[in-house]
């Protein structure tokens, strides 16, 4: 027999009695518990776009769907990015075994569109829930195209012009990555500038003051 009092329970599972001449401290210090590490997620910086009352929500509601009026922002976006890109496809239009000039522009100017973005939201406007859906998922989710660039580069190549296709190809991904570091840049150079010009306005309402109080 054993008292109960005395048995050790770890997640619902009995253990080994404890022995009440032990004292906890000494073996506290004998047998230190290790450190549980926190999770990523709580690591990870917060969605600019949730909620305030809500920024981050663990476990199931986490999988939840997002609210009706994100869905309707991300789907007016789509529709003015798929527009545009059906227009530029007219404008420019590309025959067969020729380089696809308007779905490079397109996946080139919508890589640019999207950094820019990326900087604006973060650090630029104040917190928003409809304006990454609106342009980014919305409108250069609609406006860039993978496919339509795959079947350029197969087209190309069932054609002859695998020399053409290999341009197409590596020449997107070169000048996509350009235009993203491209519009990072930018967006952080509107970042500084705005951030020289906040720091002198300081200086000057402070130098007025001074003037002032003299």
């Amino acid at each position: 027999m054993h008292d109960s009092n005395t048995e050790q329970v770890v997640d619902g599972k009995d253990l080994l009695p404890l022995d009440p001449d032990l004292d906890p401290a000494a073996d506290q210090a004998a047998h230190p518990q290790p450190k549980v590490a926190p999770s990523p997620a709580e690591h990870l910086p917060i969605d600019p776009d949730a909620p305030a009352e809500r920024p981050f929500v663990r476990g199931p509601r986490a999988r939840s769907l997002p609210p009706w009026r994100v869905l309707v922002v991300i789907a007016v976006g789509g529709f003015f990015g798929g527009l545009a890109r059906y227009e530029l496809g007219l404008a420019f239009p590309a025959r067969h075994g020729t380089f696809p000039v308007a779905t490079f522009a397109i996946n080139v100017s919508g890589s640019f569109i999207l950094a820019l973005l990326i900087v604006f939201v973060l650090e630029v406007w104040p917190p928003t829930t409809y304006i990454r859906p609106l342009i980014g998922v919305g409108f250069c989710g609609a406006y860039t195209t993978f496919s339509t660039w795959m079947v350029g580069v197969d087209q190309l190549i069932s054609d002859g012009k695998t020399a053409t296709a290999l341009w197409y190809l590596a020449g997107s991904l070169i000048a996509g990555l350009a235009a993203t570091s491209l519009g990072l840049t930018s967006g952080r150079a509107v970042v500084a500038h705005r951030r020289r010009t906040r720091e002198t306005l300081t200086f000057e309402s402070l130098e007025t003051v001074e003037e002032r109080r003299a």
